[in-house]
């Protein structure tokens, strides 16, 4: 009989020999636990005794002998060698330098890992902002703006020549050039010609503002030689004349912009002659309440205007654009102006 301690409850638990080294349970906490196995003590025979040494053999006649006597070897000659002086060191020899194996585990992951980029942006691309042609920039383009409303802006075209053509100057007055050359072959009505109206109401205004726009931006640029200030007319409104330029050149560029989408009369000449077709205004009394035949009704006005092929020229895109710019240009002068002394800004793209 064995008396193992439980190592679950701590306490006193008899255990058949029989039980030695297999699992049995603790009848006080019912919990198994392995029991040691039997200690079966081991008995260590007595060592062997040591056998008696062997004498050596005797020696043999030869080995009694005495060995032949060295002799040696004669000196050579060497040539006579300076004493080094007092002091001197000689130097060492040169060490050749060995380059030692990266480790294992470094050498593979140098083969097969992708070089890790920096961190962050690595280019930029940029352009300076020129303070010399930006405060030039409003008073040429709105000389180009001003230049471009001597050419045609709208026309009505055959084979790509203008027929019939208008530009802001002409559609003051209600009126259009004309090729005659071509006008005879040219497959539709004249009955316009005569009811052009006149766009004096919306372009007289713009064409004094862009005019008045562009004198005060070259004004502003040719007077800079002067002390403006001691000109009596204009001293009161110096520090003012960019403000002035812009808004003068903003309320030219909404009329503009009022007037092309009203058309010009030209065009709505040719869009009411159309209209006023009496075919068409039979058809479209016949339609009245029809969607379907409402929609026949404007294709077919579509069809009768389209022979006309009117389109807009870049003359007016030009000037559309260059007045625009001009506002943008002014509006950035005013800001340059008072960095003084101060390095050109400069727009910077990261990536």
């Amino acid at each position: 009989m064995i008396k193992l301690i439980c190592p679950k409850c701590m306490k006193t638990v008899p255990v058949a020999d029989d039980f030695a080294g297999r699992e049995v349970t603790c009848p006080n906490c019912m919990k198994p636990f392995d029991a040691p196995a039997r200690y079966n003590p081991a008995v260590i025979p007595d060592p062997a005794p040591a056998l008696a040494p062997v004498p050596p053999p005797p020696p043999t006649p030869a080995a009694l002998a005495p060995a032949p006597t060295p002799i040696a070897p004669e000196p050579r000659m060497t040539p006579d060698v300076p004493a080094p002086p007092p002091g001197f060191v000689p130097p060492a020899p040169p060490v050749t330098a060995v380059q030692l194996a990266p480790p294992p585990q470094y050498a593979a992951a140098g083969q097969t890992a992708a070089p890790t980029p920096p961190a962050g942006y690595t280019r930029s691309i940029g352009f300076t902002i020129s303070p010399h042609v930006i405060l030039w920039s409003p008073a040429v383009l709105l000389t180009v703006a001003f230049f471009c409303t001597f050419f045609r802006w709208i026309g009505s075209y055959l084979g790509g020549h203008p027929v019939y053509s208008q530009s802001p100057w002409q559609a003051l007055g209600g009126w259009v050039s004309r090729n005659f050359a071509l006008e005879a072959s040219m497959p539709v009505s004249t009955a316009w010609l005569n009811n052009i109206p006149s766009d004096w109401l919306i372009l007289l205004p713009y064409l004094f503002l862009l005019l008045a726009a562009a004198v005060a931006a070259w004004a502003d640029r040719g007077l800079q030689a002067v002390d403006p200030r001691k000109v009596p007319p204009i001293a009161g409104l110096w520090p003012w004349r960019k403000p002035v330029v812009g808004v003068l050149a903003s309320l030219a560029f909404v009329l503009v912009c009022s007037q092309i989408l009203n058309g010009f009369g030209m065009e709505r000449a040719i869009r009411k002659m159309v209209q006023d077709d009496p075919e068409l205004v039979k058809l479209r009394e016949g339609a009245a309440g029809k969607p379907a035949d409402l929609k026949k009704v404007a294709y077919r006005e579509e069809t009768e205007l389209a022979k006309y092929n009117l389109e807009k020229t870049g003359w007016q895109d030009a000037a559309v654009l260059s007045n625009l710019l001009a506002i943008v240009a002014v509006f950035l002068s005013i800001p340059l102006e008072k960095r003084g002394n101060k390095p050109p800004p400069r727009v910077v793209l990261h990536y």
